[in-house]
């Protein structure tokens, strides 16, 4: 996670370091970029930075450099890059101290186990080990689109939000980026991850396609957040629609933040009671162990 955070600072810093460059009028070949790559001009500017673009990134840039808005579209890459390393980071400091007393837990363990024998030691690494395992797969079953993740605690909030971001994100630039609402849209669904929010989204397109608005067509499916729906209907209905989506866009990040956030505090506290269980376990152990040895030694003599 620690690289993953690392990759978002650095590529903000590269997606406002070409804005800058841009806007200022240095030429594509100034701050490498390839002039005759068309669309894709700017890409190779960020791909000579070591930048890896996302699916979102790399349309969003493709048709914001058409519409002129490349330093615009640019920037606003850069701010979600910064939230998603925000995020992140948040989430480790929520886990730091519980992990740290996870790591103390298990070395304590390890060196009592001649007084108080390996059971313990192996307990934990069997209880870490699980755990690890049980991370992995809801991590791969959530990528994967498959519906027994969302039954656990704090798990549909998470993945509907982390679905329904990047849908905003190019919507939002698709459109400002004056490419027609339903292409934008259908190009817009494709960017949300497997799982149930896109089985919705799609759904919300297909009727979008059918000449509804689309305000109407995300009401038919119950696709995206109730927040989202009111804020984009009230941005068509007044012709405002590019702001409502930067409007509900922002209020889905900060939405989404503070879950993450939550939760890192729900599984930091969780992880420091089960800490605090396991040093008493431990201390119990230890003393019990060494009093009976005191006592066996008594006995000998």
């Amino acid at each position: 996670m620690l690289q993953s955070i690392a990759t978002d600072e650095r590529a903000a810093l590269c997606f406002t370091d070409v804005a800058s460059a841009l806007d200022a009028g240095l030429p594509l070949a100034a701050i490498g970029g390839d002039p005759a790559a068309g669309d894709r001009a700017v890409h190779a500017a960020l791909a000579g930075r070591g930048v890896t673009l996302t699916a979102t990134e790399d349309l969003a840039l493709r048709h914001g450099w058409q519409a002129g808005k490349a330093g615009a579209t640019l920037r606003a890459c850069a701010e979600a890059r910064s939230l998603r390393a925000t995020f992140a980071r948040e989430l480790i400091a929520g886990l730091r101290y519980p992990a740290l007393l996870a790591a103390m837990l298990l070395l304590a363990s390890v060196a009592t186990s001649k007084v108080i024998g390996s059971a313990p030691a192996m307990t934990l690494v069997a209880l870490y080990a699980s755990l690890a395992v049980a991370l992995v797969a809801v991590r791969r079953a959530a990528s994967k689109g498959a519906t027994w993740p969302r039954r656990l605690p704090f798990a549909a909030t998470l993945l509907d939000g982390a679905a329904e971001i990047p849908y905003l994100e190019t919507l939002h630039a698709l459109y400002g980026s004056g490419v027609p609402l339903l292409p934008a849209n259908a190009a817009a669904v494709g960017t949300a991850p497997p799982g149930h929010a896109a089985e919705r989204l799609r759904v919300a397109d297909r009727v979008l396609q059918q000449g509804r608005s689309l305000a109407e067509a995300l009401a038919t499916a119950m696709a995206l957040h109730q927040e989202t729906r009111a804020l984009l209907q009230i941005g068509e209905t007044a012709g405002q629609l590019e702001d409502a989506l930067g409007r509900a866009l922002r209020r889905r990040r900060e939405v989404h933040g503070r879950a993450m956030t939550r939760l890192a505090k729900v599984t930091g506290n969780v992880a420091y009671a089960a800490a605090v269980v396991g040093v008493v376990w431990i201390v119990v152990s230890f003393f019990g162990g060494y009093f009976g040895q005191l006592s066996a030694l008594r006995g000998g003599r």
